[in-house]
């Protein structure tokens, strides 16, 4: 029994996406990443909450987090997902308008201002605008890149997606290969709030 689990989980994990890249495209996946890190070690505003995110496990999901959480949600679909959400409802960040910034995998980080009707977001908003946000920027990349994206079925060697010269520079991999897993929240010098994502590919 154990070693049927462990080939599930080795089968789970090499099917997402978990091949080597490139030497050039994991060069500047490295670059794109320390980048990032610097920015992070260099900001100044305030941490105030971190969100996680999680479904419900459902029997296919159970054989590998016994738990009963997959500790993501879509970004491609979060809607067939939505139901499953822990604490969809519930208001995680109690103000009407906040900055979303967008970095991964883009080598021109994209923000957004974000408006609640409500007197706050839930998880279930969060979810659904981000991912909504992350469409756009996909979307604005392939009518704006001249390097287009290759379809999967034609990729050889890696199915991870190629760079693009588009407006944002996606590199890396598809909207269907990422998940949020989390929301840092920060405040700003200036009194605003941001978050941060934490996203899985």
């Amino acid at each position: 029994m154990k070693i049927i689990k462990i080939l599930f989980v080795l089968v789970f994990f090499t099917s997402c996406n978990f091949q080597k890249a490139p030497e050039d495209q994991t060069k500047l996946e490295i670059e794109a990443l320390k980048e990032q890190e610097a920015n992070v070690q260099s900001n100044q505003d305030e941490l105030i909450s971190t969100i996680e995110f999680g479904i419900k496990a459902n029997k296919e999901d159970l054989e590998v987090f016994e738990d009963g959480i997959v500790p993501w949600i879509s970004i491609e679909k979060p809607e067939e997902q939505i139901e499953r959400l822990i604490d969809t409802d519930k208001v995680v960040i109690e103000y009407s308008e906040i900055t979303l910034v967008i970095d991964y995998p883009l080598n021109k980080p994209a923000e957004f201002v974000i408006k609640s009707s409500e007197k706050g977001f839930t998880k279930k908003q969060l979810a659904l605008v981000i991912s909504k946000k992350y469409h756009e920027i996909y979307d604005s990349e392939e009518s704006s890149a001249k390097t287009k994206t290759i379809p999967v079925g034609k990729r050889e060697g890696v199915i991870n997606r190629n760079k693009t010269d588009g407006k944002y520079g996606i590199w890396g991999h598809d909207i269907s290969d990422l998940d949020l897993s989390s929301v840092e929240v920060y405040k700003t010098e200036d009194g605003k709030i941001k978050i941060v994502l934490g996203i899985e590919s």
